[in-house]
């Protein structure tokens, strides 16, 4: 779902606001992947592993996150874009996912990667492939939260102080 959102799906009714953002989180999810598969430790104990209980627990977790990133995508509906920016038909979107938590897709990404991390069951894999894109959504939601903040000023600040930023 994510390849076609960013390949596919254009901005055609948003107003960017910033791109850097999407390049750095790319960035640091590539960055943790490549880290994480690298060390020949990783693949040769993974190769010899059968599949178990935290590999059980570690997919039903990524599945979670991938529900919460397709339902907040959803909810957005023509709200959502690949880049940072806001829909011409300017709405602050408080629905569904969004009534609780202010980014719900980056807490699905989060919550998927958390999985993978315990589906690979190696420390220093599990590690880089969790903390990197927990790094990368955490600072692409700082950057959201200031774009928001801006085109929405004291009504994205009362949805602030009702609402958590992720889980």
């Amino acid at each position: 779902m994510d390849f076609y959102l960013l390949v596919f799906k254009r901005n055609h009714q948003q107003k960017v606001a910033e791109k850097k953002s999407k390049f750095i989180v790319t960035l640091l999810i590539f960055a943790g992947v490549l880290l994480a598969l690298v060390p020949e430790g990783f693949r040769a104990t993974y190769r010899q592993r059968e599949f178990g209980g935290f590999q059980i627990a570690g997919t039903f977790v990524l599945l979670a996150g991938v529900a919460i990133r397709f339902l907040s995508v959803l909810t957005l509906g023509k709200h959502f874009a690949r880049d940072l920016g806001v829909h011409r038909e300017k709405e602050l979107v408080t629905s569904g996912l969004y009534r609780w938590i202010r980014h719900p897709s980056y807490t699905g990404e989060i919550i998927s990667f958390l999985g993978v991390g315990l589906v690979f069951q190696h420390f220093p894999a599990s590690l880089f492939i969790t903390l990197f894109p927990v790094a990368a959504f955490v600072y692409r939601a700082i950057v959201e939260e200031k774009m928001l903040l801006e085109e929405f000023g004291s009504e994205y600040e009362e949805y602030r102080k009702r609402t958590r930023m992720f889980i």
